[in-house]
């Protein structure tokens, strides 16, 4: 008899705890771009309706936070403080680095593009070099993108341009054209068509790639249950919820996943693209490379050398102290260029754990500074070594 009462203690409880976790509260982040209405009554209804509707669609009860403050969120995203977030594409490419997967995109996507009077004779980005550029708000989609790109051209917006100037208001991006204040700005590509449309002396100069404009990511402390809910509920919205998400700049959404996102989640993120007076090789031109006598710099430090390296190639770390962007000062930096060829014209390879990794983009900037002929930046480093199957080691 005490064996059955335990056992129904126990199912019973089992039961309680089954459904206490069925019902617990999700957390809706929703992050508008800042060319979105904060505070209108009708922004802050449709959301508040959409969270309605996950609940049903969900089965749990979901909870709102409506902001126009990404940085905030980004503080947030990187402690896994939210269940989901519908946020601009920046924010989703954040959260694929902080414990997050994208579940849907929106249907439209918008690209980053630069416009210019065509009285300032600016027709290509290189004529925009010394000039004034009018940004949107420094955390908006627009300003992300075009610190990216940016930086992937291996370009610092701060010594590129004259001045670069940053507007709280998109609005004011164009007013700032129109006053003669700024020489060309940057913006998405919808509004710079519009904006062309209405005045013939505008031009556009130079267009980016396109991103979606927002994404749908959701915690990877949710069941896989759970995320595909969340998936489909996004993905068949009701044409009613639809249209006046349409009118928030959101929209219909797709089903997603990391590949739609891979771009804007890499800009800024990972190592520029070029780097003058280095040649960038693949891993079967740095195997022959290597077979031909060049040394091959392992400038990881020695802890991840440790987790798997390239056979035959030299541990010398680079001691990273600047910052991992553009323009930075490698003064503050170590490298012990004593284990390295003294021959300036020695053929030289510097690697690391792939592009998004700074190490060997700054080793082999390092050397390019101070006169060396023959660098070589293996820049996709490790991983694309082991995909191209060629053999690592464990130790150091």
């Amino acid at each position: 008899m005490r064996r059955i009462i335990a056992t129904l203690v126990i199912l019973f409880t089992a039961v309680l705890t089954v459904n206490a976790h069925a019902r617990e509260e999700l957390l809706l982040n929703v992050t508008l771009d800042y060319d979105q209405e904060r505070d209108h009554m009708g922004t802050q209804s449709v959301f508040n309706d959409l969270a309605k509707y996950l609940s049903g669609a969900i089965g749990q009860p979901v909870k709102l936070v409506m902001t126009q403050n990404a940085e905030r969120v980004g503080e947030r995203i990187r402690t896994n403080s939210f269940s989901m977030l519908l946020a601009p594409a920046q924010l989703v490419g954040l959260a694929m680095r902080n414990g997050y997967t994208p579940v849907a995109k929106t249907e439209a996507n918008t690209g980053m593009v630069l416009v210019a009077r065509k009285t300032a004779n600016i027709k290509s980005l290189e004529d925009a070099r010394g000039k004034r550029i009018a940004l949107p708000h420094q955390e908006s989609l627009v300003s992300y993108l075009f610190k990216g790109e940016m930086n992937a051209l291996g370009l610092s917006p701060s010594s590129y341009f004259r001045r670069t100037m940053h507007m709280t208001q998109y609005g004011a991006v164009l007013y700032a054209m129109d006053i003669g204040q700024a020489d060309l700005a940057a913006m998405k590509e919808d509004v710079a068509r519009d904006w062309i449309a209405r005045d013939k002396n505008a031009v556009m100069v130079k267009t980016f790639a396109q991103v979606p404009a927002a994404g749908v990511v959701v915690s990877d402390k949710l069941d896989a249950g759970v995320k595909d809910k969340i998936r489909s509920a996004f993905t068949r919205l009701d044409k009613d919820l639809e249209k006046r998400l349409t009118r928030v700049k959101f929209g219909a959404f797709d089903p997603a996943d990391a590949i739609d996102f891979e771009h804007v989640a890499t800009r800024g993120f990972y190592t520029p693209e070029t780097l003058p007076g280095a040649t960038i090789p693949t891993a079967e031109q740095v195997k022959q490379l290597m077979a031909q006598g060049a040394p091959l710099i392992d400038v990881r430090p020695l802890a991840h050398r440790r987790a798997g390296y390239i056979p035959g190639s030299i541990s010398v770390p680079y001691e990273l102290n600047s910052p991992k962007e553009v323009e930075y000062d490698d003064g503050v930096d170590r490298f012990d260029l004593s284990k390295l060829p003294q021959d300036k014209n020695a053929a030289m390879i510097f690697q690391c754990n792939g592009a998004e990794c700074w190490f060997s983009y700054k080793a082999a900037r390092y050397m390019v500074k101070r006169g060396f002929k023959r660098v070589y930046w293996f820049r996709t480093g490790l991983p694309a070594w082991k995909a191209a199957g060629y053999p690592t080691q464990q130790g150091s």
